[in-house]
């Protein structure tokens, strides 16, 4: 039914999806990643404090708008709200929308 080296070829690749998850093999995304989102309450070139998580910065930063253009580090304030991505030798602070508050009132035609 099937040849013998096309048998051990499906063999080879199947022992290599076991050794190597997919989730392993994932472009860019390390399990090394920590990602914090909210408002900035203190910032420096040495450490963010974002809510109430205070995170020490790596040498490498790099400063995203909320549509992912590259913006200066001085154009991030205290107030603005962000989202913190931190790996071993970079962080990657983005600007991202306030979230809204949501109303727990419905509105009703009167």
């Amino acid at each position: 039914m099937f040849a013998p080296r096309s048998v051990a070829f499906i063999l080879i690749l199947l022992i290599i999806f076991l050794l190597f998850p997919l989730s392993a093999i994932s472009q860019g995304q390390s399990s090394d990643q920590k990602v914090t989102k909210g408002k900035v309450i203190e910032i420096s070139k040495k450490f963010v404090t974002v809510g109430s998580t205070t995170i020490a910065l790596p040498k490498k930063i790099k400063t995203l708008d909320i549509n992912g253009n590259s913006i200066s580090f001085e154009m991030i304030r205290k107030g603005d709200y962000v989202s913190v991505r931190l790996s071993k030798d970079e962080a990657i602070i983005k600007k991202v929308l306030q979230p809204r508050e949501s109303k727990s009132e419905d509105i009703v035609p009167q």
